[in-house]
């Protein structure tokens, strides 16, 4: 099969498609990669770039025209250059030199090599972050002594993985004699999967490459969910490193105590240690963490930019992972008008198309069924003219949502609310406003809304 033939066909079919710019950002800088065993694989050029063409405006168009070109193709794969670099790796191992030969960090076969900057120097500390930052670091330069397990939550893209790589980088700089293991629970499941029904690998090779570490890293635990089996090898492998002093480091899309179908004695291994959430961060940290981001890709960010960007992240509630993709884009706009340094009208234009996505479809209805299923309120009491706190207090989110998601003037937002007249509107959505930069519950209550309304 060519697949270069293939992709360029696919390329031309999904420009027309998508915009210029998603074309040019996440498809155009994709590179056919291999086809094995009906698995059609594309390499991104990151990580970011690898999640970008995940989303559903684009991998839709893409596995409809690889398909449609190549109907033995079963699944289509993208990767990162990191996975791209260990396939290349696995393709075309090393020589070995046994005269000079030179031992290096030991991983096992197969396991996550931890990207090199990824590391604690470039993770961004914060208010939603600090206490869990320090834990990682004390468990990477006390491997078992202190914190044994730690267990990391908190939703996708805030940067737990980046602490896995940051304490598997340190160790390994620190004390390249231990041994690491740093895997997903996917792999893990996997591995079971095919040692325990395949017999594809034998069984004392899996808990070898799991319990013969000093380390071990297993990023998105919450994937045990609903796994009896690899919950049961998970739990002696478990106990095996930890009566024997080793390290373990978990992370999870949610506390230990929410996974529904995890065994008691299991959720209790969780606990044993110390679990530490991760929240999203407030502006000033995104700001930092566009600045850092920015700083290490060698582009250079005004000041009234950087805030622009990170104010537009937080009220659309935007991880980390998404914020540093809205800046690429912005980077690239302003490439294309040849500014070495992008400016707010940059900026509008390069968000214009996502805002555009994200309000069009959200109405004042969808944002006011949000608000009172959130509070607990009904929907005539919201919108009547009732001033007791329960309804007062909801009505005002209302008011500021709508006024930030809808460009619709005041007047027709206050004939949604019983016909108020555009000055008690103004004031609601002020008092929103104002408090967001000082009341950590305002904040909290509006990026949680702003979620359920973006999610809706």
């Amino acid at each position: 099969m060519d697949i270069e033939k293939i992709w360029r066909g696919a390329q031309k079919k999904i420009q027309d498609r998508v915009s210029a710019v998603s074309f040019d950002l996440w498809i155009a800088t994709l590179t056919p990669e291999e086809f094995r065993d009906g698995e059609f694989v594309l390499a991104a050029t990151s990580s970011n770039a690898r999640d970008q063409a995940y989303k559903d405006i684009h991998f839709p168009h893409i596995e409809a025209e690889i398909r449609d070109a190549a109907p033995i193709v079963e699944k289509i794969v993208i990767i990162d250059a990191i996975e791209k670099e260990q396939r290349d790796a696995a393709k075309n191992p090393p020589q070995k030199n046994l005269e000079n030969e030179i031992t290096p960090p030991s991983y096992s076969a197969g396991f996550i090599v931890p990207n090199p900057t990824k590391t604690f120097d470039t993770f961004i500390v914060g208010k939603s972050n600090e206490y869990v930052a320090a834990a990682a670091e004390a468990v990477a330069r006390a491997p078992g002594k202190r914190i044994n397990p730690l267990f990391i939550y908190g939703n996708s893209g805030l940067g737990k993985t980046h602490l896995l790589h940051a304490i598997a980088n340190h160790i390994r700089n620190e004390q390249p004699h231990l041994k690491i293991a740093f895997a997903t629970c996917d792999k893990f499941t996997t591995d079971y999967v095919n040692a325990m029904r395949f017999k594809s690998i034998p069984v004392a090779q899996l808990r070898e490459n799991y319990r013969n570490v000093d380390v071990l890293l297993l990023d998105d635990i919450h994937d045990i969910e609903n796994r009896t089996g690899t919950q049961e090898e998970f739990f002696n492998t478990f106990n095996d490193l930890f009566q024997n002093g080793k390290q373990i480091i978990l992370t999870s899309d949610r506390h230990a105590d929410k996974f529904t179908t995890l065994e008691e004695r299991m959720r209790s291994r969780f606990k044993s240690g110390l679990i530490q959430d991760m929240t999203a961060p407030d502006v000033e940290m995104r700001m930092a963490i566009l600045q850092k981001k920015a700083s290490l890709e060698n582009y250079r960010l005004d000041t009234d930019v950087v805030q622009y960007l990170a104010e537009k992240a937080f009220k659309r509630n935007m991880n980390i992972r998404d914020m540093e993709g809205i800046l690429f884009k912005v980077i690239f706009y302003a490439g294309l008008k040849n500014r070495e340094t992008p400016t707010i009208l940059d900026c509008r234009e390069a968000l214009q198309e996502q805002e555009e996505d994200v309000k069009s479809q959200t109405t004042s209805e969808t944002i006011i069924d949000n608000v009172c299923k959130y509070f607990h309120v009904k929907k005539d009491d919201l919108i009547s003219k009732k001033r007791n706190r329960e309804f007062a207090e909801p009505r005002m989110f209302a008011i500021y949502l709508i006024s930030e998601f809808l460009n619709i003037p005041l007047v027709n937002i206050g004939q949604l609310f019983g016909g108020r007249d555009h000055t008690t509107i103004l004031h609601s959505r002020n008092k929103i406003t104002n408090q967001l930069t000082k009341d950590t519950r305002t904040k909290r209550i509006v990026e949680d809304l702003t979620k359920l309304v973006i999610n809706d």
